[in-house]
């Protein structure tokens, strides 16, 4: 049964500097804890702006829904200053989420670029609950030591765990697709594996020069775009597939990686 997106009004539970720029705020909602799937959304609607902001859903525990933001403007800068116990009306779950769909052997691999890695760590818990015997890898992205978020994480959720810095200050010196390449440069053609991805375009196009060379992989790439209404109503998130134009806050943010190249 598809979900129903709700605005609902919420408190805020904790607002916590994780690195430099980036925070971690939670809040309690029996509904989108219940029916947010990952690589869903939320729309935010954040005091002294205009327009609500969209927020991957980072983490969910129990009935704590957890988003994970960098600071980039005005917006995100009041919201990094929400106090525990603060009133936030969110709209949500909206979009379509990651599809889960693994066979029992596959190779898992998530890779993030920067902040891209907000979705992803709700992505790999749920892919922990299913319960495959394959091998689950995390390989993350990053421009320097600083920016590094998550990566306890995922070790916590029996990933192993792979890092880059573009300054080599941390890691292997480069991006997370120069680690894919080496890793999956190990692996037989015929391997299953999914991959799933969130960060900049420039990366997905050359994760799935990497991907074409296993007939047998499949992957999903959750877009990182601007969005003004968050309802598939305004066409300011509009991105060009193989099939035309679609709404990233509607028909996605994820996409299957074919449907783009």
């Amino acid at each position: 049964m598809k979900k129903t997106a709700r605005q609902l009004k919420v408190k805020v539970a904790g607002n916590e500097k994780v690195k430099e720029n980036i925070y971690r705020l939670s809040f309690r909602s029996d509904y989108l804890s219940k029916h947010s799937l990952p690589g869903n959304f939320i729309h935010i609607k954040i005091e002294n702006t205009v327009l609500r902001r969209p927020f991957s859903v980072h983490d969910i525990k129990g009935d704590k829904v957890y988003v994970l933001f960098k600071v980039r403007g005005k917006g995100t800068r009041f919201l990094s200053e929400y106090k525990r116990g603060r009133s936030l009306d969110v709209i949500g779950p909206l979009g379509r989420g990651f599809s889960l769909k693994v066979p029992g052997e596959s190779l898992n691999i998530i890779i993030a670029g920067g902040i891209g890695v907000a979705p992803l760590v709700f992505l790999a818990r749920k892919i922990g609950k299913r319960g495959q015997r394959g091998n689950n890898l995390a390989i993350l992205g990053f421009e320097n030591t600083g920016d590094i978020v998550c990566e306890e994480e995922f070790r916590r959720l029996a990933y192993k765990v792979y890092i880059s810095t573009e300054d080599g200050s941390r890691g292997e010196k480069g991006n997370s697709v120069g680690i894919l390449k080496r890793i999956l440069s190990g692996y037989p053609e015929e391997t299953f594996m999914r991959i799933y991805a969130c960060g900049p375009k420039d990366m997905f196009f050359e994760i799935n020069k990497t991907a074409k060379k296993f007939p047998n992989a499949e992957c999903e790439v959750s877009f990182e775009q601007f969005m003004g209404c968050g309802l598939g109503v305004c066409c300011a998130c509009v991105i060009e597939t193989k099939t035309g134009y679609r709404k990233i806050c509607r028909d996605g943010p994820v996409f299957d990686i074919k449907e783009i190249w």
